[in-house]
């Protein structure tokens, strides 16, 4: 029986291929059509495997969480530090972890590399001892840190690339010292390739975090392993009561309190805030083509099975049944659908390599996105289920047959004929229903992106330089050698050509506000324990407002007098003004960082107000906050790291080279990275919104041509079907111009019918766009209403050439049509 069965089904299938051997325009259009969607269903589903549902590489990277701090008033999602001390109070005491390691960038943007060519940064990231092992990862070379190693001195363990790259992938660099911020460092071993980790999946090596001073006021990166069997629930209950153990009678506890995420959630959400629901649309997106295209495959089908009707008829009366005919026409679609898979997934291979190539977005540290043998199931499993899907119901209506009126037909067709048409009309509505769902989808997204890079930053980006500077540790330990270097440097780029100022800052808007903390008020009671964090610092030397071209509203700019020992000065923004000073002049008002616990830290007299800038918002990466900012003057307290800024009109590549140029003449053991335009730096930030527009738009092109192409070829078989129909009106006296607004009048019912429906959906759906929309609304009219004259417009185009073709017809050839 089962010979016999594989024996039938083999005989389906070289009979199908004979029967598109015959009819290779049909075949081809089929094939090219499913293998469009198909494709692109494979393309993304790879890249959301290999972010959403791939496990991390770690050892059980189930039993892995971040553990950060969220505000307890604020709620959502856990995005500042750990203090050091909840670090070591949950290492101590924890009974549902096996282990907990801290990680941090307290320590700056890197360490300065010398002895091997010029001096240069590089991303070093400071780890507890145990960070390998709770991670589960041993080094391929060498060995990873161990507690004994506090005592030994520096040591590292490098990254494969930078082993290669730096060390020329000798094995006898273990063992041997690398130097780093002047002092020798032990390389004890090497990670496997690929190996990445959070918060800097950049880190080219790793060093040992040296617990700090005072461990309340160092913040930390928290990982844990959960041991088997303890739920999310109750380690996070765990964590909690030890937090406000540790906590009960100081402030962090009263606004702040742990949460637990699965690792692989943080790193994702660290990736890209919007990733997972940005691949959730564009997954969406691409199975509503995949669908459009199941919808003209299907009605290929149904036309083709007009012209088949005879065959199936001649073939129902030599006795086949019709579950032998439906048997036959499955295997057909089948046979469409698995050859469209395999040139489906050739298109996804070309489409995955261009992306790995290109790097558009941010992904997970460790995210290899490829199309492996998941993928590849998934694209045989997607091909069987487009076989039903676009092949079911068009099978089946084939199989209807009416022998007496099948046999004797001719152009006029059959009631079965009808009833195709009248399912191939409902394809239309719903493929025009997808379609305007997309268009709307892509036309929100690249209306957000324009908005967003659109909005004023109250700072001229155009004509800026930035720069990263990291100073060595050993030749600038003191205030005044920074304060002087800095001072030699603003003074060697006021020299350069082309150069209209210079300024540093310990931060760029695209980077935030620098460190947040809680304003005290001079005169006023201390803020409430709960208070919210609300308030950046930035480091700014002279001419910092005039080079970012940010107005000073009142008072006056930092000068010659606020100089090391001079009287702590501070210039606010108005976004602080406003929510500090309503209604009154802050200039003269004295205010500081507050700190329960150091109630001796200086009071800062306000001496300027300015306009503020722009910056990009933790928490939402759609939005540019206008958050309360502190300018400190440079000179009062120059950093180890420093961001320069150039105004220079010519901006480009050639100031790119200078800028290194410059600053090694002043001293060359001074790293420099990061050598881009401001407008560059922001571009980092459309990043994804940029990735989701077009991807967006490129299905909504391709979702029209299809909707386009599938209307053309109802059109054209309603009016073959109708030949004999469009004759006797004309013999009977109907005009041409009548004809044709009958063709195009029923054209466009269906496609006013799709736009409702599709304009319902668009609606209905749009409440899920709203994180990623920016300076707009999901059910902005204006939008819809170009949406929908759009579909009309490319509709009536479509419909132009069937119709034309209807009002043309000889009558006296119509009425013998067969």
């Amino acid at each position: 029986m089962r010979r016999w069965k594989f024996g039938g089904f083999r005989q389906d299938m070289r009979y199908a291929w004979r029967m598109f051997r015959r009819a290779p325009a049909f075949s081809a259009t089929a094939i090219l059509t499913l293998a469009l969607g198909i494709g692109a269903n494979t393309a993304v589903f790879s890249i959301l495997n290999a972010v959403l549902m791939r496990p991390l590489p770690y050892r059980d990277p189930g039993q892995l969480v971040s553990v950060l701090d969220r505000e307890i008033r604020a709620g959502g999602r856990a995005i500042f530090f750990d203090l050091y001390s909840d670090y070591e109070n949950w290492k101590q005491h924890s009974h549902a972890f096996e282990g907990f390691a801290a990680v941090t960038w307290a320590g700056g943007l890197g360490k300065i590399m010398t002895g091997r060519g010029p001096a240069r940064n590089v991303a070093a990231l400071p780890v507890s001892a145990d960070f390998f092992s709770v991670l589960g990862v041993p080094a391929e070379l060498g060995r990873t840190f161990e507690s004994g190693d506090w005592s030994g001195g520096c040591a590292v363990v490098l990254s494969h690339a930078f082993w290669q790259s730096t060390l020329g992938g000798e094995r006898r660099a273990i063992g041997q010292s690398l130097r780093l911020d002047d002092q020798a460092c032990a390389v004890l071993g090497v990670m496997p390739v690929g190996f990445a980790s959070y918060p800097n999946p950049e880190s080219l090596l790793w060093i040992l975090l040296t617990p700090p001073k005072r461990p309340d006021q160092f913040g930390v990166f928290v990982i844990g392993r959960r041991k088997p069997g303890v739920s999310m629930a109750s380690a996070q209950a765990e964590l909690l009561a030890l937090h406000r153990q540790l906590h009960e009678h100081d402030r962090w506890g009263a606004i702040m309190e742990p949460a637990i995420e699965e690792l692989q959630s943080e790193f994702t959400w660290l990736a890209g805030h919007n990733l997972r629901i940005s691949l959730i649309v564009l997954f969406a997106a691409v199975t509503v083509v995949l669908s459009i295209c199941c919808v003209n495959v299907a009605n290929l089908l149904l036309s083709r099975s007009l012209v088949r009707q005879r065959e199936m008829a001649i073939r129902a009366a030599l006795g086949s049944g019709r579950r032998r005919m439906l048997r036959q026409l499955m295997t057909e679609s089948l046979l469409l659908s698995l050859t469209a898979g395999a040139a489906g997934a050739a298109i996804a291979a070309g489409a995955v390599a261009y992306f790995r190539n290109a790097n558009p977005i941010e992904l997970p540290p460790g995210t290899v996105v490829a199309v492996n043998e998941h993928v590849l199931w998934f694209t045989v499993l997607l091909s069987m289920a487009t076989a039903v899907v676009f092949g079911l119901v068009p099978a089946w209506k084939a199989s209807q047959i009416d022998l007496i009126s099948a046999l004797k037909a001719g152009g006029r067709g059959t009631w079965q004929d009808a009833s195709r048409h009248r399912f191939g009309k409902a394809l239309i509505v719903a493929e025009v229903a997808l379609t305007i769902v997309l268009l709307a989808g892509a036309g929100l997204l690249i209306r957000s992106v324009q908005n967003f890079t659109a909005a004023p930053l109250g700072f001229e980006p155009h004509g800026l330089m930035t720069a990263g500077m990291q100073l060595p540790q050993s030749s600038y330990a003191g205030l005044e050698r920074r304060a002087l270097f800095y001072r030699r440097l603003l003074s060697e780029f006021s020299r350069e050509p082309g150069v209209e100022g210079a300024a540093l800052s310990t931060t760029f808007p695209t980077q935030g506000t620098g460190p947040i903390g809680v304003l005290a008020v001079e005169g006023r009671p201390d803020p409430a324990t709960n208070q919210i964090l609300d308030t950046g610092q930035q480091t700014v030397s002279l001419d910092y407002f005039r080079v970012m071209r940010i107005p000073l509203e009142r008072g006056r700019d930092f000068d010659e007098r606020d100089g090391e020992h001079a009287e702590p000065v501070a210039i606010v923004n108005q976004a602080l003004v406003a929510r500090y000073f309503p209604n009154e002049d802050p200039i003269g008002k004295h205010i500081r960082e507050f700190d329960a616990e150091d109630k001796q830290k200086p009071w800062l007299r306000i001496v300027g107000v300015v306009a503020g800038e722009k910056r990009t918002a933790v928490t939402n990466e759609m939005s540019w906050a206008d958050s309360p900012v502190v300018y400190r003057p440079w000179d009062q307290n120059p950093p180890m790291a420093a961001t320069l800024l150039l105004r220079a009109p010519a901006a480009g590549t050639a100031m790119g080279a200078t800028i290194p140029r410059t600053v090694a003449r002043v001293d060359a053991d001074v790293s420099v990275f990061g050598v881009e335009s401001a407008p560059q730096a922001i571009s980092k930030a459309l990043a994804y919104p940029r990735f989701r527009a077009i991807m967006l738009a490129a299905f909504a092109g391709l979702a029209v041509l299809l909707a386009l192409v599938g209307l053309y070829g109802v059109l054209s078989h309603l009016v073959t079907h109708r030949t004999h129909e469009i004759g006797v009106r004309m013999a009977l006296g109907a005009q041409r111009n009548e004809v044709l607004s009958l063709i195009v009048a029923g054209g466009l019912r269906l496609i006013g019918l799709g736009v409702a429906v599709g304009l319902g959906a668009a609606l209905a759906l749009g409440r899920y766009l709203g994180a990623l929309l920016y300076g707009i609304s999901a059910a902005d009219p204006v939008l819809l209403a170009s949406v929908s004259l759009v579909m009309v417009l490319a509709a009536m185009a479509a419909m132009y050439l069937p119709a034309r073709r209807a009002a043309t017809v000889d009558p006296l050839v119509a009425l013998r049509y067969e």
